[in-house]
């Protein structure tokens, strides 16, 4: 595949800098991906490749406040300045490739806001694929703290306070170790503003999800500390979707991309796409 890298200027004037991998085969279709939180685009080149052997076009952004993007680190003033960046890249994508299906593909915030873009423009999209979508809290996470972020994300956005554990990424040291090294990745904690549009849209989503009716890919494995499994199955007992399929992969952590077990999950994800793309 050959890469091209560009920019667009998203909302309130940030720049947002994406990659085109455009397959060495006849094009036979679009597929935009959303990266997971505090990673970047490139972390997906692996995946990409195995798409590109479809004949896809892939659009990968890094998201604002994200990797080679602009933005203060993991700033966010609005959940919905993610999905209006990814639609207007759909939009770039679909001026140069008028005449192919769409697909979108997420992995944990990115599944988050790929599922938000999904439910807001469905039609026009030809299916959704979500890989450990971070879409609902996890039992570990005390209630009494929901309010209080909200009301921190709203007085004091830039107060850090969470972090993510690079163990739980996956059970590849290889993997955790290039992910520690990597200067693109965010490793400094989750500010509150961040976190609790979020959350606000992860309650967002039991309502709204019957009305979801385009096809659905969900792979999540079993043992993801970062993002609870139980929001794959919360997506798949009440989407509206009558094509949709749920992997659950049995040890497997957050990154299943990129855990050992990966030839497995990619090539799930190929079946999945290679009879939808006719």
């Amino acid at each position: 595949m050959r890469r091209t890298k560009s920019e667009f200027t998203g909302r309130r004037g940030t720049r947002i800098v994406y990659d085109v991998w455009t397959p060495d085969a006849p094009v036979t279709g679009l597929l935009v991906l959303s990266h997971g939180l505090g990673e970047h685009a490139r972390r997906y080149d692996h995946v990409i490749a195995e798409l590109g052997k479809l004949g896809l076009v892939v659009y990968a952004l890094d998201h604002r406040g994200h990797g080679r993007s602009g933005g203060k680190r993991l700033e966010l003033k609005s959940w919905s300045d993610y999905v209006l960046d990814l639609h207007e890249l759909f939009r770039i994508a679909r001026a140069t490739h008028p005449d192919t299906k769409n697909f979108l593909l997420g992995h944990s915030m990115g599944g988050a806001i790929a599922l938000s873009y999904a439910l807001e423009y469905q039609a026009e999209l030809d299916g959704l694929m979500l890989s450990g979508p971070a879409v609902v809290l996890g039992d570990g996470t005390p209630k009494i703290l929901i309010p209080i972020g909200k009301i921190l994300g709203r007085i004091a956005p830039g107060v850090p306070v969470q972090s993510l554990a690079s163990a739980d990424v996956s059970r590849d040291p290889a993997v955790v170790a290039a992910y520690d090294s990597d200067p693109l990745v965010h490793h400094g904690k989750v500010p509150a503003g961040l976190a609790s549009q979020l959350v606000g849209a992860m309650e967002s989503y039991p309502a709204r999800l019957p009305s979801l009716t385009l096809p659905v890919l969900l792979q999540h494995g079993s043992e993801d500390r970062l993002a609870d499994v139980s929001g794959s199955r919360m997506i798949a007992e009440r989407a509206g979707s009558t094509d949709l399929t749920i992997d659950v992969y049995d040890g497997l952590y957050h990154e299943v991309f990129n855990e050992p077990e990966q030839e497995k999950v990619l090539g799930d994800l190929i079946a999945w796409l290679s009879p939808r793309l006719r």
